[in-house]
């Protein structure tokens, strides 16, 4: 008998998989390797039983196997295990080498943007539009040189290899306005022809001249795509709906942006802050729940919110965002006309207040 058919949580999974876009060879690769847990498992999925399933692919298989084991593991055990799954986290990471493609820091990008910026008020906008849809929206140098008026719409770029419309920024929308509804190409030569992939590669390299950026490569779409998606992945933290979004079919690449946001980022988390009495209530209630919980200082960090109690400095914010070269993002952020101000209870931390909300910026060893 199959053992799809004894064990009902790897029929469920098999629907999951069916409604996600990927290809039909994954498909049937996740699924035959779950096969292979069950039957090692006999269908008891404990802590312990995955534990021993983990040791064994260690020892039977070489590291470059690991992937193909691991990752369709974590996705079924974080569905239908939580519990399991909450305690083998680290158990279940897969070594990796570190991404080749460079990924630049968000101060980086916007002295390019700024820069663009400078060109557009020359009247040469197509600089600003083509690193603006490529950092804020995320898009391939195929998608930017094949965008029409007519595909923007509602302060939204809908495009037919792409299951959701990009979000356009309010920064970039004013340059792309007038576009807005026309049959014609916004990236275009001349005679109103697309211009080549391959030219804006040229483009971005003349911008690249002008400012003072340590890069390796010269500066490509990919690595401004590169912003885009760490964009998706700091406020929708969940790895299959940015996969979605972008039309990915292996998670390698959106991991490798995951990964590079936690070790070398300049923007490493977006979190919302939750005043309480008691901070070991909290712990407690998480750890009878089996849930991960990171305690850091004097506060707690459950998902995406802090809890603190009141003597905490973070208890006068509403939101903390926490960030690499502190400093260079307090004097990035009096250049756009906006006012931080250091906090007098914390060192590592200064305060922007926006109506009546307060955003604190903090460098932690998040």
């Amino acid at each position: 008998m199959e053992v799809m058919e004894n064990f009902p949580e790897l029929e469920k999974f098999k629907e999951y998989l069916n409604k996600k876009k990927i290809s039909p060879a994954t498909r049937s690769n996740y699924i035959e390797t779950l096969k292979s847990f069950y039957r090692f498992t006999k269908g008891e999925v404990t802590q312990e039983s995955v534990k021993r399933w983990i040791d064994f692919v260690r020892s039977n298989y070489k590291i470059t196997a690991w992937r193909q084991y691991f990752v369709p593991l974590r996705a079924i055990l974080q569905r239908f295990y939580p519990d399991v799954y909450a305690h083998l986290i680290e158990e279940l990471k897969v070594p990796y080498k570190k991404t080749e493609q460079e990924i630049i820091t968000y101060l980086d990008f916007w002295k390019i943007f700024k820069e663009a910026e400078k060109i557009a008020q020359r009247g040469n906008d197509k600089y600003v539009i083509v690193v603006g849809l490529a950092a804020l929206c995320g898009l391939k140098s195929g998608d930017i040189v094949a965008i029409k008026g007519t595909h923007i719409k509602n302060g939204k770029v809908s495009l037919e290899n792409y299951p959701l419309p990009f979000e356009i920024p309010q920064i970039l929308r004013k340059y792309l306005k007038k576009y807005e509804g026309k049959d014609e190409y916004i990236v275009a030569t001349e005679d109103g022809s697309p211009i080549k992939p391959s030219y804006l590669a040229i483009m971005l390299r003349t911008i690249q001249k002008r400012l003072d950026i340590n890069l390796k490569k010269p500066l490509s779409v990919e690595m401004l795509r590169n912003i885009g998606i760490s964009r998706y992945l700091l406020s929708q933290p969940s790895i299959p709906m940015v996969m979605n979004q972008f039309s990915y079919s292996s998670i390698k690449s959106v991991e490798d942006i995951a990964r590079y946001l936690e070790e070398s980022g300049d923007i490493r988390a977006i979190l919302s802050v939750k005043v309480v009495s008691s901070i070991s209530d909290v712990v407690n209630f998480f750890d009878k729940l089996a849930l991960p919980v990171r305690k850091l200082e004097d506060f707690v960090v459950v998902s995406r919110t802090i809890y603190v109690d009141k003597k905490s400095s973070l208890s006068k914010v509403d939101i903390v965002v926490v960030v690499r070269e502190l400093n260079d993002w307090y004097a990035y952020l009096r250049t756009i006309d906006l006012s931080p101000k250091w906090s007098k209870d914390n060192d590592n931390m200064f305060v922007i207040t926006i109506d009546s909300l307060k955003i604190g910026f903090v460098e932690y060893d998040y």
